[in-house]
């Protein structure tokens, strides 16, 4: 067991979450997720204690029925996702990365094809790609339930707007909501085989269970043009950049 009291969570010492977590552990009292989630991923910021929270997490998920699972693993790929290191390595936990990976799969496979909604879909998307390790859409990919994502021009490094929500598919570096003309640049989906085992993988999930993404996301491995230095770029790189 964690010495909560020595670590640190998004307030201070991690001994109120820790007290959660062993009873999450014990199966005892209501688990409150937003609290979990305030405390061990605030604004995206790990800290001590969350990765010290990833088994109790995993037995969570481990010990629930596929639908109750949706909350600790998203919960634990929002930990890996943004973590300083990567891959993320906790001392007598050698396997903890691919057991996260593999409930996760599981769980997609019991529960995608169900009503579950899309926001829940690719979080868990999200979840499976940060447990192998993965770390531009494990971080990025729930823009597409706002249809814009940020970026930054890989030659010179202007803030960009990537709006991808239909019928718009542009990217600008000027405030274009609001109605006042703005330069854009189109975004060109790609085409023929994807770039990574990554990309492929989320094609294949949006074809299985999601096929209204399928577009979405060719769009999102595509390329446009920066529009204040003109130079083209892919927008996987951009998404990188901007962290």
């Amino acid at each position: 067991m964690p010495d909560w009291n020595a670590l640190d969570d998004a307030y201070g010492s991690a001994d109120t979450v820790g007290a959660m977590l062993e009873e999450l552990d014990a199966g005892t009292g209501e688990v409150d997720w937003d609290v979990l989630w305030s405390h061990l991923c605030h604004q995206s910021t790990v800290y001590p204690a969350s990765l010290q929270a990833l088994p109790y997490l995993l037995r969570a998920a481990l010990n629930a029925v596929p639908a109750q699972r949706i909350e600790p693993l998203v919960l634990a790929g929002a930990i890996v996702s943004h973590a300083d290191s990567a891959p993320v390595q906790l001392p007598g936990h050698p396997q903890l990365l691919p057991l996260l990976q593999d409930c996760t799969a599981q769980t997609l496979r019991e529960v995608a094809q169900d009503d579950l909604p899309d926001a829940s879909f690719l979080h868990l998307l999200q979840a499976h790609l940060a447990f192998g390790g993965e770390r531009v859409w494990s971080r990025a990919l729930a823009g597409v339930l706002e249809g814009e994502l940020s970026g930054v021009c890989p030659a010179c490094q202007a803030d960009l707007y990537i709006v991808i929500d239909p019928p718009q598919a542009f990217v600008t570096h000027e405030e274009w909501i609001g109605g006042g003309a703005v330069r854009t640049a189109v975004i060109e989906a790609a085409a023929g085989h994807p770039a990574s085992e990554s990309e492929r993988w989320l094609l294949e999930m949006a074809r299985a269970h999601r096929d209204g993404f399928v577009d979405t996301l060719r769009l999102l491995f595509g390329t446009s043009r920066c529009t204040q230095c003109e130079a083209p770029f892919e927008l996987r790189e951009a998404v990188r950049l901007n962290g």
